[in-house]
């Protein structure tokens, strides 16, 4: 099996899983992933046998969960890119598409988008959310360090390549391709990612609601956005959501000042749903890892693993040099 695809996320567990995964408190069952992100390590651990309910608020991670997580066994077949697209709808959607024109795209791309939504609508479910991964991840590969919130300014002088080659010694030349041969590119790798595991779910709430609403499970594992470090991801992936205008309030976990008491709020409700929980941060955190050990001290036996670990975003750039920390939780 080929495993885990391609998916331009910062701050993607994917160099992290198997290790997550080797010091689960549980060695089978149901796993409910509160933050799924780009959905690494849901899949490492539908691939080791659970069963998972992986959730995110953001539908750009919605769509990988759909694809890669619950999705059993639909593939997409080449051909759907010779489909002819509804002209109505591809009109309103170029039309919906227009706040994007010379923010992050240039016009005819946000066009091609549209065309390239448009198809996505006709599309059977399993199929339509693999195509929409795909969609999502040609959109972060033709921008300049893979995030939405980039100046448009700067955009267009990094997708000169020209100027890229004078001054970073690389053209970028992907930048400039277009949206459908990024998914050509990559349909090979999404449809061999699709296996047929334990039974699987994807959810698009906030977590507190989805805390509220879960089913009991034997562990749930959380990796938040590590307050005081590179995790605004609205700003990185939003405009995705926005487009298809699902865009939503959710709690905020990315404040120094408030991450310790929403976190705290969260471990409340999971301490009624599951008997362990597992908790990725950073030794950069703040709050810091001594805080958020007493706190969860105050529910259950704590336990602390680490790992060195470097977050690379674009070429050989670190964002830090921390260590990477689990905190396994026992739950009284």
């Amino acid at each position: 099996m080929p495993g885990y695809p391609k998916v331009n996320y910062i701050g993607n567990k994917e160099k992290l899983a198997s290790w997550i995964i080797g010091e689960f408190p549980v060695k089978s069952g149901t796993v409910l992933d509160l933050f799924g992100g780009g959905c690494s390590v849901a899949y490492a651990l539908k691939e080791s046998g659970y069963s998972v309910v992986v959730n995110d608020i953001l539908y750009a991670d919605y769509v990988l969960g759909k694809a890669l997580i619950e999705n059993q066994d639909a593939t997409l077949p080449e051909a759907v890119f010779s489909y002819r697209p509804d002209p109505a709808r591809v009109k309103e959607l170029t039309e919906r598409f227009s706040f994007l024109s010379e923010r992050l795209y240039y016009p005819e791309e946000t066009e091609e988008l549209a065309r390239l939504a448009a198809l996505a609508d006709a599309l059977p479910e399993g199929e339509r959310y693999l195509f929409l991964a795909l969609l999502r991840r040609a959109m972060i590969r033709k921008l300049p360090y893979s995030r939405m919130n980039v100046p448009w300014d700067q955009i267009r002088i990094l997708r000169d390549e020209e100027y890229s080659y004078r001054k970073y010694g690389r053209r970028r030349a992907y930048h400039n391709q277009s949206f459908e041969s990024h998914m050509r590119e990559n349909l090979e790798a999404y449809n061999a990612a699709v296996f047929a595991g334990r039974p699987c779910r994807a959810c698009r709430m906030d977590a507190f609601s989805m805390a509220e609403a879960a089913g009991p499970v034997d562990a749930v594992y959380l990796d938040p956005p590590y307050p005081s470090t590179m995790n605004q991801y609205d700003d990185f992936y939003g405009l995705f959501d926005e487009m298809f205008g699902l865009r939503r309030g959710h709690a905020d976990f990315t404040k120094r000042e408030t991450f310790l008491a929403n976190l705290e709020e969260l471990v409340r409700l999971l301490r009624q749903k599951a008997g362990y929980l597992v908790l990725s941060q950073n030794t950069r955190v703040k709050p810091g890892p001594d805080q958020i050990a007493a706190m969860l001290e105050a529910y259950g036996s704590v336990s602390i693993r680490e790992k060195k670990h470097n977050y690379q975003v674009t070429g050989k750039e670190n964002k830090n040099g921390s260590r990477e920390l689990l905190f396994l939780v026992r739950f009284r």
